[in-house]
């Protein structure tokens, strides 16, 4: 068991905790982050966000908020801080690949038909009961050079909010094609450093569409630019992401 190999992929705070734990179990894990540092959502915020529940709620197990975040719903550069924090306390860097890409991913060594009567994950429900292997191919963002990576385990960290944004769909004709100013995704704003952030919306009129937790910051951010308007929401129902 000491020498089975995990790939995880994303380094956000389950991949951080995916790797300590398979750490402390004694296997040998191997993170691929594809952008340039840890941190997952929290490496791309809007200027005012914060943490949206009291910080004793967002805690790590065994490693305390330090004394120094006295607020309490600290800044997202406080959260930051913090889980770059856990990360160099349980030595969990050494085992990170940062601008690295995973474009492939295959299960190699069982055939379709063998993995299709399987009930239970490897036939008999435990995490290294196949004699199969998974190949993680990857792509370094500094050559574009591809790695082709075999391990015995695989765990999956990228979270909800990775990937492509979701864009409402428009009849043709009424919607961002026919309308001459910029439109972008929260997403892409919230990519933004701060300063291109603050010259975009400036001196602007900007409609917001949503209503969700970026919505609501967004709009409060181009209220403090531009003045205090109006906010129009068709239904005032905070949900879940399960629940839409």
């Amino acid at each position: 068991m000491e020498n089975k190999r995990v790939a995880i992929i994303g380094a956000g705070i389950s991949g951080l905790l995916a790797c300590k734990y398979t750490l402390e179990k004694g296997f040998i894990p191997v993170v691929f982050e594809a952008t340039k540092e840890i941190g997952g959502v929290w490496t791309q915020t809007i200027e005012s966000t914060r943490l949206q529940s009291p910080k004793r709620t967002f805690e790590f197990t065994d490693f305390p908020w330090p004394s120094s975040v006295r607020g309490r719903y600290p800044h997202n550069t406080d959260v930051l801080k913090y889980i770059e924090a856990y990360a160099q306390h349980f030595e969990l860097l050494p085992y990170i690949q940062l601008n690295t890409k995973v474009i492939g991913i295959d299960y190699v060594g069982v055939s379709d038909e063998e993995m299709d009567s399987w009930d239970f994950w490897s036939g008999n429900g435990k995490p290294f009961g196949s004699k199969g292997k998974w190949h993680i191919l990857v792509q370094h963002a500094e050559d574009f050079t591809t790695q082709d990576y075999e391990v015995e385990f695989l765990i999956l960290c990228v979270g909800r909010y990775s990937g492509l944004p979701n864009i409402p769909e428009f009849p043709l004709g009424e919607g961002p094609d026919v309308f001459s100013g910029t439109v972008i995704h929260s997403m892409e704003y919230s990519a933004m450093d701060n300063e291109s952030a603050r010259e975009l919306i400036k001196g602007k009129k900007i409609a917001v569409i949503g209503s969700q937790k970026s919505a609501i910051d967004i709009a409060a951010e181009c209220a403090a630019a531009n003045g205090k308007k109006l906010l129009l929401i068709k239904s005032f129902i905070f949900r879940s992401v399960s629940d839409t």
